[in-house]
């Protein structure tokens, strides 16, 4: 079975645009990550520049939505630059590896509050799931 990346609107914005591509192009080149795709409704924003997204994750399948719709498993809220720069942080069992100058810097901003993460404690598997779908490495 071959996953798809499906546009919910018909002019997805920026961050759709840019998450959507990123996923599509790691599943074209890692076919293993189709294993990932499990039930899930996460929401993506970056307050900085007024935009988010929702994605509805389900086997074979990845919505992606302009704005946040109904209530996500997990919302990750950060400025926009740092939402690109996190695509290439090294991972661990698909959480930041603090083995790594990188990981420590995504854990401080975390800590900081410089990256929030609603639900992550409830839904720690879907956002190690969700890290390793949009991560380049």
């Amino acid at each position: 079975m071959t996953a798809t990346v499906e546009y919910v609107d018909e002019e997805p914005n920026g961050l759709a645009a840019i998450i959507g591509g990123l996923i599509e192009g790691n599943l074209a080149q890692h076919p293993e990550r189709e294993a990932l795709l499990k039930p899930a409704v996460i929401g993506i924003s970056a307050p900085d520049v007024g935009v988010s997204i929702t994605l509805q994750i389900a086997p074979g399948r990845v919505g992606v939505a302009n704005g946040l719709q109904g209530k996500p498993h997990l919302l990750v809220q950060t400025d926009s630059e740092r939402l690109i720069e996190l695509s290439s942080v090294p991972l661990r069992f698909g959480l930041p590896d603090n083995m790594t100058k990188d990981g420590r810097a995504v854990t401080g901003a975390l800590m900081k509050g410089q990256i929030k993460v609603r639900g992550m404690t409830r839904h720690l598997g879907r956002l190690a799931r969700l890290n390793k779908l949009l991560s380049v490495n």
